[in-house]
């Protein structure tokens, strides 16, 4: 029995990959989850105040995941899993690379935004040389401190949440997903999700996008 749901947000419960506009019948659907006993979570690349204020106002119970795995919120309390990246390493960065940042890094503490998304080798490099870690969601590059990456928030929130790895489901369609799924007990990769996530996903879905999260939560639920 799945006691915890976890879901990306951009490209997962939106229309499509590309778009910001959320899907209003991947949003019943985790109503539908609540309202069947099953606790959904947040987890994305987004940074905290996005996501706490989707997460109240969908009337989610799960807690959330924000900052790619660098900020947990769960019964009332926040928790910073990553280390601070200081704002002149950020601005250092995207200077080096030419890139555009994200308006949410001014509400961001461990995990930055940065545009075009394109992940280079000579950036790996870079992050690797200052302790850091970058990564592309295919919306923007993240710049984060260590460890970065959804899987250890995602650790932190079951730990919280005293849900085990069996009674937990995902879904999710970016790469950096991956350690995501990892974490949980069973996943799906939405029909337009990268190949690699499809790779490790326990169910490729038929539907793209939003209408695969409902198309996963038909299946939960039946």
């Amino acid at each position: 029995m799945i006691k915890l749901l976890l879901t990306d947000l951009d490209g997962t419960l939106t229309e499509d990959r590309g778009t910001y506009v959320v899907d209003i019948g991947a949003i019943k659907a985790l109503r539908r989850a609540e309202k069947a006993g099953i606790r959904v979570a947040l987890v994305s690349g987004n940074s905290y105040p996005v996501l706490r204020g989707l997460h109240n106002y969908l009337g989610l119970s799960g807690g959330l995941v924000a900052e790619n795995g660098c900020f947990v919120f769960h019964g009332g309390v926040t928790f910073r899993v990553c280390e601070t990246v200081p704002r002149e390493v950020v601005s250092e960065f995207a200077k080096t690379f030419n890139l555009r940042e994200s308006w949410q890094n001014e509400f961001r503490r461990s995990d930055f935004g940065f545009t075009p998304a394109e992940l280079k080798d000579e950036m790996i490099k870079w992050a690797e040389e200052r302790g850091l870690v970058v990564q592309s969601s295919g919306y923007a590059l993240h710049l984060s401190g260590k460890p970065g990456g959804k899987g250890a928030g995602v650790r932190k929130l079951l730990e919280l949440a005293n849900v085990k790895r069996e009674e937990t489901g995902a879904i999710g369609d970016s790469r950096t997903d991956i350690e995501m799924f990892r974490e949980a007990g069973i996943t799906a990769a939405v029909s337009n999700a990268d190949p690699e996530l499809k790779r490790v996903a326990s169910i490729s879905l038929k539907l793209k996008s939003g209408a695969g999260v409902m198309e996963f939560i038909d299946m939960l639920l039946s």
